[in-house]
């Protein structure tokens, strides 16, 4: 669970098969449960994931797409693709704290509250939910997220009261059975893990003796090398891969608006003294990367800790937009994007980039 809320996501349904509590939202069952606690025939159809939501766009089929806190044109992969995607779709509603790049494709911003303006809960990979408290009030016309979707959704005739994190425990409590206990009053400092009791007595380790649905499943695939370098790799010998660095946070939306963008004020490329010897790379040059897709201008850093053969960059700065380079190849259940093996090309810039040297 790489970020802050994934364990959270995933337990409230975001995946398009699953609704809350990861039930199975074709089952007839459980959408019988849905429909009797919500009053509503919920849908049994499964939706898209991300890049099916992009494709769906591009095709007509997709009209309307409401995006919470991310930015999706400058850390999904193939910028131009989603771009060309939010640009196919009739209505883009965006919520936000601040402008971002994909801020400038949306019909209607909606300006939210950050963790320190709001009450709420997060939910680490051990299963605990944390509780996050208020310090600050919201900046002036910005509102928490789940006011914002209440407030929607009684404009769309289906009355909700004002969100608190003490009543949406409760709903959630009543839906998903393994948050049965868990109250707002009872997180503490240190949270509850779930499964929890309705007396509140929480799980700290879930598998003693067993394991609590059966025991797995093992299906050998062999190995198959990406489609990126099968169709690529002979044009774009290199292999580009994605990172982070600590001063920056993905897209660097709050990280660039505090003191680290002093520390850190671009994205750099990684490349072994080999490479660069052979390229007539030097510290500091700007060189173009290219793929498929296309290319884009950064400085490099030479250095051993990438293999000869690999490159390596972040994608904190949307000046440079590495992000225009990444493609579409994905994995086949979740559809996690392939950061890590982009095929590319590199030589020295010309240009306003070469002018940055002299």
């Amino acid at each position: 669970r790489g970020q802050n809320n994934v364990q959270g996501l995933a337990d409230m349904g975001v995946q398009p098969h699953q609704g809350a509590g990861y039930l199975d939202v074709t089952n007839d069952e459980v959408n019988k449960k849905y429909n009797e606690f919500y009053g509503v025939d919920v849908p049994k159809e499964i939706g898209y994931k991300i890049p099916e939501m992009f494709d769906a766009a591009i095709a007509g089929k997709l009209k309307a797409i409401w995006i919470i806190g991310e930015d999706i044109v400058q850390t999904d992969p193939n910028t131009q693709k989603v771009i060309k995607a939010m640009e196919s779709t009739d209505l883009v509603i965006l919520q936000e704290l601040f402008m971002t790049e994909t801020a400038k494709y949306a019909d209607v911003i909606l300006p939210g509250a950050s963790f320190l303006e709001k009450n709420g809960t997060f939910t680490n990979g051990e299963r605990r939910v944390q509780a996050v408290r208020q310090v600050v009030k919201p900046a002036e016309g910005s509102k928490p997220d789940g006011q914002i979707i209440v407030e929607i959704m009684n404009k769309m005739g289906y009355p909700q009261p004002d969100y608190t994190p003490d009543g949406m425990l409760e709903e959630i409590s009543q839906i998903v059975p393994f948050f049965a206990g868990i109250r707002w009053d009872r997180l503490g400092k240190n949270g509850l893990q779930w499964p929890v009791a309705e007396d509140g007595t929480d799980t700290q380790i879930l598998h003693k003796t067993e394991f609590k649905r059966g025991k797995g499943y093992f299906e050998f695939n062999a190995w198959e090398e990406t489609m990126e370098l099968q169709s690529h790799a002979k044009e774009f010998p290199y292999i580009l891969t994605t990172n982070r660095e600590l001063e920056h946070y993905n897209c660097g939306t709050m990280t660039r608006r505090t003191a680290n963008e002093e520390i850190l004020s671009d994205d750099y490329l990684m490349i072994n003294p080999e490479d660069a010897k052979e390229n007539e790379i030097v510290e500091g040059d700007y060189v173009c990367l290219e793929s498929p897709r296309g290319k884009v201008d950064v400085k490099t850093r030479i250095t051993d800790e990438v293999k000869k053969g690999i490159l390596s960059t972040t994608f904190h700065f949307p000046d440079i937009m590495i992000n225009n380079l990444t493609g579409d190849i994905h994995d086949s259940e979740a559809m996690c994007p392939e950061y890590k093996v982009v095929a590319v090309r590199i030589r020295k810039s010309k240009g306003k980039f070469k002018k940055q040297l002299t």
